[in-house]
């Protein structure tokens, strides 16, 4: 048993760094503009399947790559340059929140409320608004 100790330990250290190679490696995406989009969505239908049902909403985009469009209704600068754009929805309080994750280099966009945008973002679910993370402009 002694002896097979270390050869058990070396092919598990195998394992685990082709594991991490093969996930941090050349080819395997690390950010939301470099991974394929999953689907995409109009935001006033999207926040409508959240209101209508948020279990089933939950099951087909929490975590997915979506590139959802819409009419801008409120822009939000944070500290540090951050930027939450809210998407018009049928509901007069509430949208779909994209908080934006601008790819390295980039400058810090501009939005007006009315204009027409589409971001590519990962769904972290319904809140009040449907929030949208990690979003970069399309």
């Amino acid at each position: 048993m002694k002896k097979l100790l270390p050869i058990l330990l070396i092919v598990a250290l195998l394992v685990v760094g082709l594991l991490f190679l093969k996930r941090s490696g050349p080819g395997s995406p690390a950010t939301v503009w470099e991974q394929k989009t999953e689907m995409r969505v109009e935001a006033v239908a999207f926040f409508d399947e959240f209101i209508q049902d948020e279990t089933g909403a939950n099951e087909k985009y929490l975590n997915k790559i979506i590139e959802v469009s819409g009419e801008v209704s409120t822009v939000r600068s944070g500290s540090q340059g951050s930027v939450a754009v809210v998407l018009k929805t049928n509901d007069p309080a509430f949208g779909v929140r994209c908080r934006l994750d601008q790819p390295p280099g980039s400058t810090t966009p501009t939005f007006q409320v009315g204009e027409s945008v589409t971001f590519k973002c990962v769904c972290s679910g319904h809140v009040q608004d449907v929030e949208m993370v990690q979003c970069v402009e399309k």
